[in-house]
């Protein structure tokens, strides 16, 4: 015999299916948010010790996403567009000068601008090269190479004019071989030297590498660009030869000052100016008096090595 069921309890029963009902579907969602959720940044054993700030996550002396003068990320920002110009321009300018097309010049230019951060993200810490979410920078280095090649003959044309007439003046010859187009790409080259260095060494901070590792990303960032450029353009490499003053020397000095001082707590805008200071100013003391890093004469001093073939 079929008892029957009061409709109060009907009513109850529907209300618990509806609320278990609900309940596994809040659990469901709650499952796929964490699925989803990023995992937290996993900080090596003594990256805690070397940069607190790091470990917990915060980021206060990063880039802005664009160039601003409110904050020391936003004027490294604008420090990083500068050298990004700069370093297309003179890769273009070495590989016009050796002999490359209108292609070769573009691709030059955007491999010395580029090339030192795709190395340091691809190879150093192993992630997707930062110019593929930040797109730029590649229209900024392909726009000045294409740009330069075009327009920088007749720069090199007023030059030699100049030249000229300063010689006919009564001008030493070393006066006039450095000139101030020379001195203007110098002293650009040398800003965008100390952003990428320090740029570099911030990466390498985020990313949760030691000091060390830290501080190769900045001198990676500031000088394979134009080790990549040399390489294509079959020139002896800069950095590695003491054919012209040191170059990579101020990079490591600005790498190793932003992190000291990083290390040490002190305020961004303090480490930031401090690190671009000191690697503009090494740098201008190696062009004003042409320091060299010593190399063997091999000639003078007999030290020639049989080499086995």
């Amino acid at each position: 015999m079929r008892v029957p069921v009061p409709p109060r309890t009907l009513r109850l029963l529907s209300r618990a299916a509806t609320a278990s009902a609900h309940l596994r579907r809040i659990g469901r969602l709650q499952k796929i948010s964490r699925l989803q959720r990023p995992p937290p940044c996993e900080t090596p054993a003594g990256s805690a010790d070397l940069f607190p700030a790091a470990a917990l996550g915060r980021n206060d002396d990063g880039l802005t996403r664009h160039p601003e003068l409110r904050s020391p990320g936003g004027i490294l920002r604008g420090l990083d567009y500068c050298g990004t110009v700069t370093f297309a321009l003179t890769g273009c300018v070495t590989a016009a000068q050796s002999g490359l097309d209108l292609f070769g010049c573009c691709m030059v230019g955007a491999v010395t601008a580029l090339g030192g951060g795709t190395i340091r993200d691809a190879v150093f810490l192993a992630r997707r090269p930062f110019w593929v979410q930040e797109t730029e920078y590649i229209w900024m280095a392909l726009g000045t190479a294409f740009t330069t090649f075009f327009f920088f003959p007749r720069v090199i044309e007023w030059k030699e004019e100049a030249r000229a007439a300063s010689l006919a003046a009564g001008a030493a010859e070393c006066d006039v071989q450095y000139d101030a187009v020379d001195k203007t790409l110098d002293s650009l080259d040398s800003v965008g030297l100390a952003a990428f260095a320090v740029i570099g060494a911030q990466n390498g901070i985020r990313a949760g590498t030691s000091i060390i590792i830290s501080g190769i990303c900045g001198v990676s960032t500031a000088t394979f660009g134009g080790m990549t450029r040399d390489v294509l353009c079959g020139s002896p490499v800069r950095i590695v030869h003491s054919n012209a003053e040191v170059y990579a020397v101020p990079a490591l000095v600005g790498a190793t000052v932003y992190l000291a001082m990083k290390r040490g707590g002190r305020s961004p805008a303090l480490r930031i100016g401090s690190a671009l200071l000191l690697c503009v100013g090494s740098r201008y003391l190696a062009i004003r008096n042409d320091v060299k890093l010593h190399t063997w004469d091999t000639k003078c001093d007999g030290l020639g090595v049989a080499v086995r073939k």
